[in-house]
């Protein structure tokens, strides 16, 4: 081989290795990970909370929370009882944004929580290292509670559950419409650690309700939305519709009426729980359940409350399938959504293509020289 051959050959290996030192910081391979709290700089614990961000590092980003009574290097944040250092994962957008809407009221070991400032931390999944922390200040509030099923349909179970900050005796519950006539009114007993439980039957003609919990010692109440629904309808197939807020629609296969042959809970399943069975075209899309991924379809996920939940199931490619379904009765809930294509015009950076065509023109002049 030449002399000239070999300088050729040095020159443009010393272009491509220059092109990749360049090239790779504009494309983000060492990004950032950002988070945002979106709210006044407060709120109460139960509150739903929605966090947001960017992650140029990579597609999973997960979240932690640490404060007091937490370890220091954070817990997940609907796991306050869960694994130090682990997080709740929170899929990327193409662009790089990532959004997360927090239930506080769902979070496991929430009786942790009091008031004071917690912090949480957002990283990428695959480099912990690339990380950012935004702080919120949670409140405990006076009255603490959760309304299950929520929405509801006439005839059903509502169960009210909470606690008072202040340990008193007993909590009145007064249920009224939307002009503020007092329809219903009820009592319950608060153990000695501020908890309640009390149920009553839905009764009332479809509309919003009013449920405000109160003692005479405690100068706040708390108010919640009911939504009551219309009464099923019965389909040629022989499900039963239960429409949600929203629109959307879940099929439920009708009820059995127990028997002395037919158990209650043939499957086991405990009461105020029921099942979902998601699969999606194309299958092991990313399945999210209340913000939480909850694995890959087809899957099936058990021991759900009753009540309303947020279904999500992501693919890279794909639009975001969202729906809100009912989970009721002890029975199954079936998902079998065909997912859209995004578009795939994906524009390149101006930067990269003005360094990509210089390169290639250098490349070409050292290649005509030599």
């Amino acid at each position: 081989m030449s002399i000239v051959r070999i300088n050729k050959f040095i020159s443009v290996l010393v272009l491509l290795i220059a092109a990749i030192c360049i090239i790779q910081p504009v494309l983000g391979a060492n990004g950032t990970v950002s988070i945002a709290y979106r709210g006044s700089g407060g709120s109460y614990i139960g509150d739903t909370i929605i966090f947001d961000g960017k992650n140029t590092v990579g597609n999973i980003t997960f979240i932690r929370i640490t404060g007091p009574g937490l370890p220091v290097e954070g817990v997940p944040i609907y796991d306050l009882n869960g694994n130090p250092g682990a997080g709740n994962p929170v899929e990327v957008n193409p662009d790089g944004t990532w959004k997360l809407a927090w239930y506080s009221s769902t979070v496991k070991g929430i009786e942790k929580m009091q008031t004071a400032r917690y912090y949480f931390i957002a990283a990428d999944l695959a480099h912990p290292e690339s990380s950012s922390t935004t702080s919120v200040l949670m409140k405990k509030a006076e009255f603490y509670a959760d309304l299950t099923p929520n929405p509801a349909t006439n005839a059903d179970y509502v169960s009210l559950t909470g606690s008072a900050e202040r340990g008193v005796s007993y909590v009145r519950i007064d249920v009224t419409d939307i002009s503020g006539k007092t329809l219903r009114t009820y009592s319950s007993p608060v153990s000695a650690s501020g908890y309640f439980n009390y149920g009553f039957h839905v009764d009332m003609q479809p509309g919003q309700y009013y449920i405000t919990v109160s003692n005479p010692s405690i100068k706040n109440p708390l108010q919640m939305v009911l939504t009551v629904l219309p009464p099923r309808t019965q389909t040629p197939m022989g499900t039963t519709v239960t429409v949600t807020p929203g629109g959307s629609t879940a099929s439920i296969p009708d009820s059995i009426t127990p028997s002395a042959t037919t158990p209650q809970n043939p499957q086991g399943i405990p009461a105020g729980t029921g099942t979902l069975s998601i699969s999606s075209t194309p299958a092991g899309s990313s399945v999210y359940l209340d913000s939480v991924m909850m694995g890959k379809t087809p899957v099936d996920l058990g021991n759900l409350n009753y009540g309303s939940h947020l279904v999500e199931i992501k693919s890279p490619g794909y639009q975001t399938y969202s729906v809100q379904v009912t989970v009721q009765d002890g029975t199954p809930v079936t998902l079998s959504p065909v997912l859209l294509k995004s578009p795939s015009s994906i524009p390149l950076s101006p930067v990269t293509a003005i360094i990509g065509l210089f390169i290639t023109c250098a490349i070409a002049l050292v290649w005509k020289r030599t």
